[in-house]
């Protein structure tokens, strides 16, 4: 395997990225899209100190299997992103600039392997951006994979977490201030003062303005747009995204070219994860991605060059 850097400047802001390549021809590349909160290239979180490498892990294992990627930090602390222009670097405070990045990277990919088939495949959040990437029709893109992409807007996971710590509680507030961002109307005193929301009340502006954003995009009509062929992966054992909701992006891409691979033992970091394992305890694991999900990329890939 050779790694090579593939760092990006975007709107004022300088990216870490890395290319892994097979020893060979690479006879397909990926574009791994990271998910939601401040990972670096590898896919750790250095903020939390937990580092789970899942997409350092995919990308080895891609290499091993024959297929080249490309891997990228978000912009946020400790992930190694860089601020190089405070004018242009606004940009990013908003959830539409994650497309410009993945549109960005692409490019630098293809120029790294300009005669294999390009995927994108989005991880978690990064699922959400690729189908918006993917339903572009000047993209170039060969095909889109779903790892662990939630079909709940991001609000509805949250308050889907809540409940499941709190079976039974009164979730009226919650649904009062989730109505109230949706509608852009600032957090009442009522949702500042209850313990639930406190994440969310704890949030500067332009993070609620963030949050909002995602909010707005519901994963299953945005998936739908997609036309090219797609590949839903999904863990059994993951307490993020949910099992069931890989069912309800099938469902909504209804008639259109769509394979899902699930992973009974796997969370949402594609480690093993014992039954029973809280949701803290299974994000914190560190353990080496379980192969067999890279091995199912491979495969699909090259389904569509049979099929």
């Amino acid at each position: 395997m050779i790694e090579e850097d593939a760092t990006l400047i975007v709107d004022g802001v300088r990216i870490p990225g890395r290319i892994a390549k097979p020893a060979g021809v690479a006879r397909a590349t990926v574009l791994l899209l990271p998910g939601s909160l401040f990972s670096d290239a590898d896919g750790d979180y250095p903020a939390w100190n937990v580092r789970p490498h899942v997409y350092r892990d995919l990308a080895h294992q891609l290499a091993a299997l024959g297929i080249a990627s490309m891997r990228q930090a978000k912009n946020g602390p400790a992930t190694g992103s860089e601020v190089v222009d405070t004018t242009l670097s606004s940009a990013h405070q908003h959830f539409e600039e994650r497309v410009v990045v993945a549109r960005a990277a692409v490019a630098r990919l293809r120029e790294a392997t300009p005669d294999a088939a390009l995927f994108v495949a989005g991880h978690s959040e990064g699922a959400v951006v690729a189908s918006l990437l993917c339903a572009g029709n000047d993209e170039g893109i060969d095909g889109m994979i779903s790892l662990s992409g939630p079909a709940l807007r991001i609000m509805d996971i949250m308050r889907a977490q809540s409940v499941a710590m709190m079976p039974g509680a009164d979730m009226s507030g919650f649904d009062a201030a989730v109505a109230d961002m949706r509608a852009g109307r600032p957090l009442s005193d009522a949702a500042r003062a209850n313990p639930m929301l406190a994440g969310l009340t704890q949030m500067p502006p332009q993070a609620l303005v963030y949050l909002r954003e995602v909010d707005a995009v519901d994963p299953c009509e945005a998936i739908a747009r997609v036309r090219l062929r797609t590949l839903l992966i999904q863990g059994g054992r993951d307490q993020s995204v949910t099992p069931e909701q890989v069912d309800a992006l099938a469902a909504a891409r209804a008639g259109l070219p769509t394979e899902i691979a699930r992973f009974p033992e796997l969370q949402h970091f594609y480690k093993r994860a014992a039954p029973g394992l809280d949701a803290m305890g299974s994000f914190a694991l560190s353990t080496d991605n379980d192969p067999a999900v890279a091995e199912a990329i491979a495969r699909w890939i090259d389904s569509g060059y049979r099929g």
